[in-house]
């Protein structure tokens, strides 16, 4: 199920049993969940305060996911899991038809749509990475190993091809673009954001981004 990703509704909470267990509870706490990391952290975010916004009773997600690691895995696990369409584009573009330069800017630009398309991914993200651990760890892991394995041969023809700016290596590459796309996403998203506005951001990171990393 898809996490919702605008800010819980501060209207009327839905307590009660019977939206125990069902696939809207589940999803209803996994986005809250995702709001509240995002916003302060996991420290600061407490598993009352997720049901609250959730608009569920809070032995509700100690019954469904047992403690708030075992919640904020399964949001990294949810995530992974939306993020594995974009992946899998980009790994047929491995040996696909089209030039070399062709096939790795659609994969940059898969990587980068899809970064833009859960709007708290780069603050949870920046604020994980940024703390050695278990959770990092578990992130590098989920999302980001998967992603590199996906965007490494094709930047690895790019550098065969003499195609990546300043010789740079397929592995520093990805990581320039992943902290290119990182702040602008930051910096814009302090306020939210129209659908129009969304749209025009990703675009232009897109058309931004890719120039700074492939050569001319």
């Amino acid at each position: 199920m898809p996490v919702q990703h605008n800010a819980p509704s501060s209207g009327v909470r839905r307590r009660g049993r019977p939206a125990k267990g069902t696939p809207a509870a589940r999803e209803a706490i996994l986005g809250a969940a995702l709001h509240g990391f995002s916003r302060k952290g996991y420290e600061g975010t407490g598993l009352r305060e997720i049901a609250e916004a959730a608009g569920v009773d809070p032995a509700l997600i100690s019954h469904q996911f047992g403690s708030k690691f075992a919640l904020w895995k399964a949001l990294v696990d949810e995530m992974a899991q939306r993020l594995a369409a974009a992946r899998r584009s980009i790994e047929a573009l491995h040996g696909a038809s089209g030039s070399t330069r062709e096939r790795v800017c659609e994969g940059l630009t898969h990587f980068i749509t899809a970064n833009c398309d859960i709007p708290e991914l780069s603050k949870f993200l920046s604020d994980e990475l940024s703390q050695p651990g278990e959770r990092q760890d578990y992130i590098l892991h989920t999302i980001w190993k998967p992603y590199q394995d996906a965007m490494l041969p094709l930047l690895r023809e790019a550098e065969a091809d003499g195609l990546l700016r300043h010789n740079g290596s397929p592995e520093l590459t990805l990581m320039m673009v992943m902290g290119a796309i990182m702040l602008p996403l930051l910096m814009m998203r302090r306020q939210a954001l129209s659908n129009h506005a969304e749209a025009e951001l990703s675009r232009r990171l897109v058309s931004d981004v890719l120039p700074m990393v492939m050569a001319v």
